[in-house]
């Protein structure tokens, strides 16, 4: 009867076990679906206007690397008066990490977060609204 109900035991242990797993796995995969789109930021100050979209897509699926572009367009004033535009852009590549979920940018060095209930991006303190 011990042997029984020991045996049965284990074999709960081992379910609830892998539930938890598979359920990590979801979770690592549901930000790994999110990360691919467009992210924009929009900021305003005494010194201009600052206009960045971040565009991401999946470049190779088994080594989880990713191609991003980056544009801004900034509108400094100075004195008052607005002063022409300017434009960046600049392409680059990051690697997803399941274990951390982040996305390290190869070329800067950058670290992007996500938060997928809010449909954020996060560059350090910068956050990003996924479009």
């Amino acid at each position: 009867m011990k042997a029984l109900l020991s045996m049965k035991f284990v074999l709960v242990y081992w379910l609830l076990v892998a539930a938890l797993y598979g359920c990590r796995e979801l979770k690592a995969n549901s930000t790994r679906e999110f990360i691919p789109g467009t992210y924009i930021r929009y900021s305003v100050h005494e010194f201009g206007r600052q206009y960045d979209t971040i565009i991401i897509t999946l470049q190779n699926e088994t080594s989880d690397e990713y191609a991003i572009l980056r544009k801004w367009n900034y509108e400094r004033v100075l004195d008052g008066v607005p002063l022409a535009p300017e434009y960046k852009q600049e392409l680059s590549t990051g690697y997803y990490k399941d274990a951390t979920r982040l996305l390290e940018v190869f070329e800067s060095g950058d670290v992007f977060s996500f938060d997928a209930k809010r449909k954020l991006l996060f560059n350090g303190t910068i956050n990003y609204q996924k479009l």
